[in-house]
């Protein structure tokens, strides 16, 4: 029972925990918080005399905190009170409503806070003036942008008892104002009082408000209104007790009914005087029994109600990743978007088998309108989805460089493509995921549709097929309608609306020749708008175009994308002609030019956003480099040459003494967007394409002799804009999808160019991919440009660098036979060519070493690190290089089993690094290894002091830190290998908690996390917690891993050993029967995981007397263990 609180030691309020339920966290159904009303306090305003005719013997009872009352009715329920400074005479604060509201919020959120209980459902039990601080406290909360918005979606109940809401009747709340101003001779709390008033405006409208708020769909909140039956004596209710005998007594309902209670609301009379409606006599009192069985019945529906309400109501919007607007002169698809928004909606199941989310798909000829309906319906629906995600689905590494944008700009503890599709699985809420551009016909998108109910999935395509990964339908774009289309182009003419009827024929001509296409006509009014011809004229412009189009290229004219070519051409020769004519200003020609070497640079690079920064960076480089090569320098493979240079864009060559021109750079972007042949995000400084204006810049590249040209000034660009290759910069995740683009170039580019300067660029390229961890494409680009079958890319006098980065790529890449032999040609080259201790030597038997370690032929990458350690002797001791070859020299020997040498050569490198700073991130690597080698060599003692002083440092990182965490988790092991149980769950218990909320359910950490939690329950005797996790992990096992996947038959295996000390013999024996089963398929007979299983096996049938099949099973002993 809490201890009585005087109301003047809580200034500004104080939530305190009257009952604790014996549940896990994750178990416990509702926080209860009870409001008290004026003049009183906790727990004393609870309270009530005991007696014996409502089943208690002790003199006072507390409904809130006695185990026999509330407690016993909602075991699940954690109970607190609110005490707040509730005087309203002598030295009454001068307080609002408001600002006791503001309290209670800010205290329950420093409180959520704290436990990182935000997602538990809240039951407020308000007792007389109490209620009108829970109402006023969910208005405020409930304002949009409020940062206490997450307690009204916890809120699943409010029980009102007795209080005022719609004010008291005038005649008492002035009596009462009145005569505490008499009887006390001075001012009473005017400031409370005034708001009991039933004719005060603000209390009347937060009332209102409240009661539309939970009346509102999607809102669930449960209420019930309790109002009092008996009159109360008005002095002794509100005056201290020491002057009610000065008073004449007056009895009266305080709270009437229509005060008490909305209209249509749930409400209940107690046979109670206003002072009784807060206290209870004992588990019998009927008052009590009818106060709590509604909180039962609503802590049964809490979880339910915060589910729908979280999804529904106030987690709209938190993610919009759609940098792309509406275009302005967006017209029709009034039909297709309705379709969509019936289709594609929140959904509030609460079915967790349905795992599919509903996919839509829009299909149809390039430009006739599928992404910009998307983003319509992304926009107009945005506060209608939790999430909205916008990703460019044209290729697969484009997708996951979404899905890892996704996993960053959302702060998530796993930012890779697995971990961002991995999180939308798993989250409660509801989202929409849009797949713009999923044109390629060979990539299975299924791979990239995260499984989850609450999901939706919008693609746009322009392949036939993929309407079969519908699930909720799927649009055929083609053309638009002839009025549509009408509308369309006068807008993107930017002709009046007045003026419509006046060119309507005109517009009908040009749409027809156009065939309704929104692209086509789009890029017509651009034309119309910018004056290369009028209304009148386009349509016979557009003839011509055409026709020389189809002279050029025959196979256009039956092309679905002709007519859009054609459209094309005709701006494509309004800048051709403005760039040769001489009537027009310097500036003008200069802009036109500039503008279509702009345009054919960009026909080499992806469609997606191209940033500014790259023509600078790369202007900025190419001054720095030499205006000829030296006839007796020796050009390096990974130098930057004036090849380069010489190959820019003439606009970024006329002056390399002055900065570059960015204004005609700006102009010539400029010039191209008004076209509509490119879009600009001024704020980024980033260019765009339509895929479909990207394809005819390129096709129409192929059709003359500058195609090489623009393709090597394309390359130059990239080239010239990356500094060094070794050392990443921001930039260079921008430029991924660029380089894998221009890697493929057209099949005479390497005749008619210098090959080396090719190799130079295409190694720069290569090197920036290795260091995104791009390996795959580093090694279709480095395949198709310099690794031949025949090997003759050894000739090359820089073959060795290029196998050096080839090898770490295959490695990384898991094909480590391939790189052991290209590593092994590598490090005998340069063991001819260098000296012992030149670095790219030692580099190469460094790289070689470890992947000999990571195929399993230690002995080979022991002898080989201990060599490089050897001659890298002549370094300083704390030399970068010289300590991370003996890290990976200890992290062999560990691997080797050569634990003693580890450990010397780990200390050797602790005590080396302690020139570092404490928290570096190098020191605290060498620390957490040391610990790990001491554990494995039997050392506890020094793992556990070690790691917990890692673990101390490392609490400057954030709690999901996966440093910290793994770190924790190393501990925990410590702790548990060293006796101390308890610690090691309490620091697995922590781990676990912090993984729920950031890791997917089936990440491989969590599952681990929760594993070695299980297996501390079970030594601690805690049998049905650790049985209970297991079979959790089991089960996500089961779906995610292959039957005989080591770490699926491990959790198996110790579910089945905690069957056995749960008595649950025969459940334990079928489980180890199966694990024991696989394991003799798949493992040699002496294998350790299979010997134990098998030792397990024949114990079990030996407790249950058969001992025949004991003998057949059992192998030689072996120590049990874990994974």
């Amino acid at each position: 029972m809490a201890t009585s609180t005087d109301i003047s030691d809580i200034p500004d309020g104080r939530l305190l925990q009257v009952f604790s339920s014996r549940l896990s966290q994750d178990d416990i159904s509702a926080d209860i918080i009870a409001i008290h009303g004026l003049g009183t306090t906790s727990p004393k305003t609870w309270e009530a005399i005991g007696n014996q005719a409502c089943g208690v013997q002790r003199p006072r009872v507390n409904w809130l905190s006695d185990n026999d009352m509330l407690p016993d009715v909602v075991p699940s329920a954690n109970i607190f009170t609110f005490t707040w400074n509730s005087k309203y005479y002598e030295n009454a604060p001068v307080a609002r409503i408001h600002d006791v509201a503001d309290v209670l919020l800010s205290k329950l959120r420093s409180q959520r806070d704290k436990g990182n209980t935000h997602p538990r459902p809240l039951i407020f039990i308000a007792s007389c003036f109490g209620g009108l601080i829970v109402t006023k406290a969910l208005e405020i909360a409930n304002i949009t942008g409020s940062e206490y918005q997450k307690l009204v979606v916890a809120t699943s109940g409010v029980i009102f008892l007795g209080s005022p809401l719609q004010g008291t009747r005038a005649g008492t709340a002035a009596q009462w104002r009145a005569m505490l101003a008499g009887v006390l001779n001075k001012s009473p709390s005017q400031t409370l009082l005034q708001d009991l008033d039933g004719g005060t405006k603000a209390l009347l409208e937060t009332s209102e408000r409240f009661a539309k708020m939970i009346r509102a769909p999607p809102m669930q909140t449960m209420t019930k209104f309790f109002w009092e039956s008996k009159r109360t004596q008005l002095a002794n209710a509100i005056l201290p007790r020491r002057m009610t005998k000065f008073w004449t007594k007056t009895n009266r309902i305080l709270v009437e009914e229509d005060s008490a209670c909305f209209l249509g609301l749930p409400k209940q009379q107690l046979d109670a005087a206003h002072v009784m409606m807060n206290k209870f006599l004992g588990p019998t009192d009927a008052n009590f029994e009818l106060v709590s069985d509604t909180i039962k019945e609503m802590v049964g529906e809490a979880k339910r109600i915060t589910l729908a309400q979280r999804e529904a109501v106030n987690i709209h919007n938190e993610h919009f990743m759609v940098s792309r607007l509406v275009n302005s002169v967006f017209t029709g698809r009034e039909k297709e978007i309705k379709n969509l928004q019936q289709s594609l909606s929140p959904s509030r199941s609460t079915d967790s088998q349905a795992r599919k989310p509903k996919t839509y798909v829009i299909e149809g000829l390039g430009g006739a309108g599928k992404s910009e309906v998307a983003l319509k319906f992304a926009y107009d629906n945005r506060d209608v989805f939790w999430g909205v995600f916008w990703l460019d689905a044209s290729s697969k590494n484009s997708l996951k460089r979404g899905f890892v944008d996704i996993a960053e700009k959302c702060d998530l503890h796993d930012k890779s493509f697995e971990g961002a599709r991995s999180w939308l699985q798993e989250t409660s809420h509801s989202w929409l995921l849009i797949l713009d551009n999923a044109d390629d016909p060979t990539l299975d998108y299924n791979l990239y549709l995260p499984a989850a109910s609450k999901g939706n999935v919008l693609i746009t395509s322009r392949v036939p097929k993929l309407a079969n990964l519908q699930t909720a339908g799927n649009d055929h774009y083609e053309n638009l309608s002839e009025e549509t289309a009408v509308e369309l182009l006068l807008k993107a003419s930017k002709i009046d609306l007045s003026l419509y009827r006046t060119h309507d024929v005109d517009a009908r001509n040009i749409v027809g020749l156009l065939g309704c296409h929104a692209l086509a006509i789009v890029l017509a009014g651009a034309s119309i708008s910018q004056g290369i011809c009028d209304l009148e004229d386009y349509a016979e412009t557009f003839k011509k175009q055409r026709q020389r189009l189809w002279d050029i290229s025959p196979a256009l004219e039956k092309s679905r994308y002709g007519n859009v070519y054609a459209t094309f051409e005709v701006s494509a020769t309004y800048l051709c002609d403005l760039s040769d004519r001489g009537d027009q200003t310097a500036t003008d020609a200069q802009t036109a030019t500039d503008a279509l070497e702009l345009l054919n640079c960009y026909a080499f690079m992806n469609f997606t956003k191209f940033p500014e920064t790259t023509f600078e960076e790369a202007w900025r480089n190419s001054r720095e480099l030499p205006p000829d090569v030296q006839p007796d320098t020796e050009e390096r493979i990974d130098d930057l040459s004036p090849w380069h240079r010489s190959h820019l864009p003439s606009f970024m060559r006329r002056d390399l003494s002055e900065d570059l021109d960015t204004i005609s750079l700006r102009r010539a972007q400029s010039l191209l967007a008004s076209l509509s042949i490119v879009v600009l995000d001024l704020p980024a400084h980033t260019t765009r394409m339509h895929p479909v204006t990207h394809m005819w810049a390129r096709d129409r590249l192929e059709e003359q002799k500058s195609c090489t040209n623009a393709w090597l000034g394309a390359l130059a660009v990239l080239c010239c804009s990356i500094k060094s290759p070794y050392e990443q910069e921001a930039l260079w995740v921008q430029l991924q999808p660029h380089i894998e683009l221009i890697k493929k170039p057209s099949p005479g580019d390497y005749l008619y160019s210098n090959k080396f300067h090719l190799h130079q660029s295409f190694y720069r390229l290569s090197w920036v991919l290795h260091k995104l961890r791009a390996d795959k494409a580093v090694i279709e680009m480095l395949q198709a440009c310099f690794i031949e079958a025949d090997q003759s890319w050894t000739k090359f006098t820089y073959a060795e660098d290029i196998g050096y980065l080839y090898g770490r790529c295959l490695r990384n890449h898991g094909d480590i036979k391939k790189a052991i032999q290209t590593l092994e040609y590598v490090a005998k080259i340069r063991k001819e060519k260098l000296a012992e201790d030149h670095p790219d030597r030692l580099a190469s038997q460094h790289e070689l070493a470890q992947a000999y370690e990571a195929n399993g032929q230690i002995g080979k990458a022991v002898e080989l690190l201990e060599h490089v350690v050897k001659v890298k002797e002549k370094l300083a001791a704390d030399h970068p290089s010289r300590l991370a070859s003996q890290h990976a020299l200890a992290g062999a020997y560990e691997a080797n089993g050569q634990i003693g040498k580890a450990v010397e050569l780990l200390e050797h490198i602790v005590k080396v690094e302690e020139n570092l700073a404490t928290d570096h991130p190098s020191r605290l690597t060498s620390q957490h290894a040391l610990a790990g080698a001491y554990r494995v060599n039997g050392q506890i003692s020094k793992a556990v002091e070690l790691l917990e002083h890692v673990v101390k440092v490392e609490e400057k990182l954030a709690a999901d830190h996966p440093s910290r965490l793994a770190s924790q988790h190393a501990l925990a092991l410590a702790y548990q290998v060293n006796g101390q149980v308890d610690e090691a769950i309490k620091l697995l218990e922590h781990l676990v908690k912090i993984e729920k909320e950031k890791l997917a359910a089936d990440h491989p950490s969590r599952l681990t996390s929760q594993h070695e939690l299980a297996s501390a329950y079970r030594v601690n005797g805690q049998v049905d917690e650790a049985i209970e996790l297991l079979k959790h992990v089991v089960e996500i096992e089961k779906e995610k891993l292959a039957a005989d996947h080591p770490d699926r038959l491990t959790s198996q295996h110790m579910l089945a050993l905690a069957y056995e000390d749960n008595g649950q013999v025969d459940e334990a024996i079928k489980l180890l029967e199966h694990v024991v089963e696989i394991r003799q398929e798949t493992l040699a007979e002496d294998h350790p995981s299979r010997l134990v299983s098998q030792k397990a096996l024949a114990r079990m049938y030996r407790k249950k007397g058969q001992a025949d099949k004991a003998e057949g099973i059992e192998g030689r002993p072996t120590p049990e263990t874990s994974r």
